[in-house]
């Protein structure tokens, strides 16, 4: 992402346009960024799940 928008950047005007294929890696990057959801869920996400298995590991063993 960074470097496609720094090629954005670099190209002006003419790198949102249809004109280049970097307005088109663009749209397909940022694309996948919005599926793949924030990087804050995902952090909490995993502490959710770092959490419920260190309190099964705490947890004394049933017979």
């Amino acid at each position: 992402m960074r470097i496609a928008d720094r090629c954005v950047q670099v190209m002006g005007g003419t790198g949102v346009t249809d004109d280049t294929i970097v307005a088109q890696v663009f749209r397909e990057v940022r694309a996948f960024r919005i599926y793949d959801g924030p990087t804050e869920v995902h952090k909490w996400s995993l502490a959710k799940k770092i959490k419920r298995d260190w309190r099964d590991a705490q947890s004394p063993v049933q017979p």
